[in-house]
């Protein structure tokens, strides 16, 4: 029985020793910095589990020990919460601040521009040659019936309501996520005053974004927009055809650079030069200039405007004048 007791207590002091031992270790290794000198990258993977990014931190050496931040990752209820997606972590961190970076997902941000006048294929292509998100995951939201907050309206789709602008994505972006970012960006800028401007010139939200998208297509120029806006409204008021060569590459795939006959004849869904009033849906995303010169027209009494080749137009009263200009710069 004695030596029962002993052996006992041998075993108690040793299973103590060893707590002892990994509590004070576990303690060590909360407040030990990673000995980055600078940051240094990693790359969280979509659904990696809590146990392969404790070992990608590992063999980061931004811990000492996978198994202590996994048991602190548990202690902390964080085990699932972990953000995939780029990270520069900075040098000299402990593992409780580089948890909450991941827990918190501050990952790297990549700034990419959308200029104006671009459609959503174009978008779509600039996001994926970016890295942000699948351009065909974009195009199946994008191409389909999508409501518009600010709005209370569902638009067939979301060309014309992707603002162009500058925008911070991480890398493998939900494009959901991304899509959303962008149509609030529009609600942003489409303000309640110009909504109630449409109203007053008895055009729908759709119609005058519409209208936008063909002005910015045509005009290289903020001052000439209102001008050229003014032309598209004196036509509708006329009941005649806006007969704009943008909207008629809108429908050609694969557009060589220069319109031909068959072109303007071919029935498309766009091509103003076969149907009167404006097309069904804006051909690309418009800035906050041409949707404001849609809304403001100047007043003017032009009917016809070509380019002269250099980003201004000639605009003329009548297709006598337009006649010449057209001779002029074009022929």
């Amino acid at each position: 029985m004695k030596v029962f007791k002993t052996l006992f207590f041998t075993l108690f002091i040793l299973i103590l020793g060893a707590m002892f031992a990994v509590g004070f270790n576990f303690l060590v290794f909360l407040y030990t910095t990673s000995p980055a000198t600078s940051s240094v990258y990693i790359q969280i993977p979509r659904n990696a589990t809590f146990r392969e990014v404790s070992q990608l931190l590992r063999n980061k050496n931004l811990i000492s020990n996978r198994w202590f931040f996994i048991a602190l990752g548990k202690y902390k209820k964080v085990t699932n919460k972990i953000q995939s997606g780029e990270y520069y972590i900075p040098p000299g961190i402990t593992p409780l601040k580089l948890l909450h970076i991941l827990e918190t997902g501050k990952v790297i941000l990549h700034r990419i521009t959308f200029p104006e006048g671009m459609t959503m294929r174009e978008m779509a292509n600039l996001l994926e040659s970016k890295s942000i998100c699948s351009a065909h995951q974009f195009l199946l939201i994008t191409t389909h019936a999508y409501t518009i907050p600010c709005l209370h309206e569902t638009f067939p789709n979301l060309e014309g309501e992707l603002f162009p602008d500058t925008y911070l994505f991480p890398r493998n972006y939900p494009p959901k996520l991304v899509v959303a970012k962008m149509v609030d960006r529009f609600c942003q800028e489409y303000t309640p005053a110009m909504r109630k401007r449409a109203k007053e010139i008895g055009m729908t939200d759709r119609q005058v974004i519409t209208l936008a998208s063909m002005i910015q297509k045509e005009a290289m120029l903020k001052r000439e927009m209102p001008i050229i806006s003014s032309v598209f409204h004196n036509r509708l008021k006329k009941g005649m055809r806006l007969q704009s060569d943008p909207t008629v590459i809108y429908d050609i795939p694969y557009f060589t650079g220069k319109l031909t006959r068959n072109d303007l004849l071919n029935p498309t869904p766009h091509n103003t030069y076969r149907f009167k009033g404006l097309p069904p849906d804006p051909i690309c995303n418009p800035g906050k200039d041409a949707i404001l010169a849609a809304l403001y027209p100047a007043k003017t009494d032009y009917l016809y405007f070509v380019a002269r080749n250099d980003g201004t137009h000639v605009f003329s009263r009548t297709l006598e004048q337009h006649n010449i200009a057209v001779l002029l710069y074009q022929r």
